[in-house]
């Protein structure tokens, strides 16, 4: 590992005599994840509109979308290549990690090979250490690897070069054809991945790796807030299912009525035969806080399956027993990977039925 005051610098122990560059930025046809489509990569999944309704929930809550509104939780880079080393050099946003994160899932960027049966095999996590935003690190790779990146979760990319040996190639690694659309994850900090150990072990991003499937992940901390703006650019993103995990941002069960069954049916509205799961709240010691949400939860569901929608209900407590409470989840609701990885095994069961 070496940092670095730009992505510009001339390496000191990186040899790049015979290394030429990719700038990410100007590839986003590498770049998987994203709801804007342009000429360059942009991170930011939110429209201007929905930005603005997030100051109606006040100053933390605003403050949260501008902080990370472009952080690149869900996305990935994928791409074949005949090189035998890589060579990154990554800028991120901010150089320190957050409270009680562990930093590979904040700003770390985990790198997998997938082989021709498209299952991933973990081949290296790379990412600075505390208090750095700007580092170059090199790795060796199987000869015509394909690989599939998992960029950070809490953590935005402002620039990123990849390195090839030069004279190998490198092109574009797209997902089978009937796993082009993506899932469409939308939910609150523990969607996003918080407690995760690295960032390729959010629950959003493991059902990515299981059914080797494109994913968008609109999650944000403190910003799951099911406003009209959001329904909307939901409804206009061609997907393949919708996992809505909305309760854990709510301040009470009145305000979580009058919004939990308006946002789903604005979805639907625009998504009439898509799959759509709908999650219960993850609280796990003192859950009862909760069971008024879960029961207007568990009426969204109820009516929507009355009027023969397709609808499936998650309920996050029933895959854990209370012996499971204490190691499921930090601060009572912030998933451990033991945590996301059963909700995410349920999420796949479901997707396939």
């Amino acid at each position: 590992m070496e940092y670095l005051t730009s992505v510009r610098n001339h390496l000191k122990t990186i040899n790049e005599n015979n290394i030429q560059y990719l700038n990410v930025m100007n590839h986003p046809e590498l770049v998987y994840g994203n709801t804007v489509v342009s000429n360059k990569v942009d991170f930011c999944k939110y429209t201007e509109d929905i930005q603005e309704e997030m100051k109606n929930f006040g100053t933390v809550v605003n403050n949260a979308m501008q902080h990370l509104k472009t952080a690149s939780c869900g996305c990935r880079i994928r791409f074949r290549t005949t090189s035998r080393r890589l060579v990154f050099k990554v800028e991120l946003k901010r150089p320190s990690y957050f409270n009680n994160m562990v930093g590979w899932n904040s700003s770390g960027l985990e790198i997998f090979i997938v082989d021709e049966e498209g299952n991933y095999s973990s081949h290296r996590i790379i990412g600075p250490q505390d208090g750095f935003r700007i580092f170059a690190e090199q790795i060796a790779i199987p000869p015509n690897s394909s690989l599939c990146i998992f960029l950070p979760n809490y953590n935005t990319i402002l620039n990123m070069l990849i390195g090839i040996e030069r004279g190998s190639r490198i092109k574009e690694f797209k997902y089978p054809k009937d796993k082009r659309n993506p899932i469409l994850f939308y939910g609150n900090s523990i969607t996003q991945g918080a407690s995760a150990s690295k960032t390729s072990n959010s629950f959003p991003n493991i059902v990515s790796r299981r059914r080797n499937q494109d994913i968008i992940n609109l999650s944000t901390n403190l910003c799951c807030r099911a406003t009209p703006k959001t329904a909307e650019m939901i409804g206009d993103i061609n997907c393949e299912a919708i996992v809505i995990d909305y309760s854990k941002d709510v301040p009470n069960s009145e305000v979580f009525k009058q919004t939990h069954e308006n946002f789903y049916m604005k979805i639907r509205e625009h998504h009439p035969d898509k799959k759509i799961i709908i999650l219960t709240t993850a609280l796990y010691n003192n859950w009862k806080e909760y069971k008024e949400f879960d029961d207007i939860i568990r009426q969204t569901y109820e009516n929507a399956v009355k009027r023969g929608e397709n609808t499936l209900l998650l309920n996050q407590r029933e895959l854990f027993s209370e012996e499971e409470y204490d190691y499921v989840a930090i601060e009572n609701n912030h998933y451990t990977d033991y945590g996301m990885f059963k909700v995410a095994d349920k999420i796949c069961e479901l997707l396939d039925s």
